[in-house]
């Protein structure tokens, strides 16, 4: 394919081929950078009414290649992607023109970025947060767009040295404002709120802008947490909690530990198979049975005087240890009826 890259119908007829005859991503794993590099060339240049299908063809492919890539292989075409990426969601603006291609464009970074800090870096360098902005306001109906965009945006967030970078009144605003979303179920209000629970964590010297103010940003969010309902079923797919588990041990801030508690709470009750056993890996379950014994210690002692906050991170918390320890028992109590099944079969 590389050396008839500008012949529209083998470059159509080439990503289709591997569309329909090929297991994407297992069988282009062995060589995914060469298939990246065609790939980012059909997304960027066969980019006309005439080739359209062909673009996108190409970056469907390429989103499914990169969701399988571990962290190395991402950091290894991370760049390419995120520069090729926003290339085409550029062109698409001038075009004023919202389609599948610049919906999955963005998915493709959202991807990308997903525990890559270099590439989260690269995002902003190349002014992806201005393509947000603008993306955000030429085409305030598409909920997909949003909803991926806001995904890329959590993945920025949880990088320390970019948080900073997003420290400004016009971001910060547009996040809060976001809060408040009811599009697309909860998840363009989840994502803000994670947003702005990493950048609060960081704490109110890290907050160097006066409006909007912290401490309104944080009553939003918590306003935010408390409208979501517990047992909504989500399509998200975490590979690792350890960036929403930091934010448990963040004990000046109560509100970030709400949202992650209410993440996690939510995502034991919806999937405990997946979560349930990889928030203790991952050390959550300790983190949040301290957070409940200080807060039930403080009540006692009248150390502090009460707060909703603390009430409603309190139940998220309990609730979230409950989904964890009877996932464990069922899990014991399969084990031990498969056990019994084994030492009566040879006996037999």
């Amino acid at each position: 394919m590389v050396e008839h890259k500008e012949d529209t119908s083998l470059m159509g007829g080439g990503c289709l081929l591997l569309w329909i005859r090929f297991q994407v991503p297992q069988d282009l794993l062995c060589l995914y950078e060469r298939v990246v590099d065609i790939l980012l060339y059909i997304g960027e240049h066969h980019s006309g009414e005439d080739v359209s299908y062909n673009q996108l063809l190409a970056v469907c492919l390429l989103n499914k290649l990169v969701c399988h890539l571990d962290g190395e292989q991402k950091k290894a075409v991370g760049i390419k992607i995120i520069d090729t990426m926003l290339r085409i969601v550029r062109n698409k603006l001038d075009w004023k023109l919202c389609d599948d291609v610049m919906e999955t464009a963005w998915y493709g970074m959202w991807s990308v970025t997903e525990e890559s800090p270099a590439n989260s870096e690269r995002f902003l360098d190349q002014h992806g947060m201005e393509l947000f902005l603008q993306c955000k306001e030429t085409f305030p109906n598409r909920l997909d767009l949003l909803r991926n965009m806001m995904g890329l945006l959590g993945n920025v967030a949880e990088v320390k040295e970019c948080r900073k970078r997003l420290m400004t009144s016009a971001f910060v605003e547009e996040f809060s404002f976001l809060l408040d979303s009811q599009t697309d179920g909860i998840e363009v209000s989840y994502n803000a709120a994670g947003v702005l629970s990493h950048m609060a964590s960081d704490g109110p010297e890290a907050w160097t802008i006066t409006c909007p103010a912290r401490d309104h940003v944080l009553e939003r969010l918590v306003r935010a947490v408390n409208r979501w309902d517990i047992n909504t079923k989500r399509n998200i797919n975490y590979r690792s909690l350890c960036p929403i588990i930091g934010l448990l041990s963040v004990t000046e801030t109560r509100e970030c530990q709400l949202w992650a508690t209410w993440a996690i709470a939510n995502l034991t009750e919806f999937d405990e198979p997946k979560y349930c056993p990889l928030v203790e890996q991952e050390g959550g379950l300790k983190y949040i049975k301290e957070i409940i014994e200080e807060i039930i210690s403080e009540g006692l002692a009248n150390t502090c005087k009460p707060s909703d906050v603390k009430e409603k991170l309190l139940g998220l918390g309990q609730r979230a240890v409950n989904n964890i320890e009877m996932w464990k028992k069922r899990q014991d109590q399969l084990n031990d009826e498969e056990n019994l099944i084994l030492l009566l079969e040879g006996q037999n």
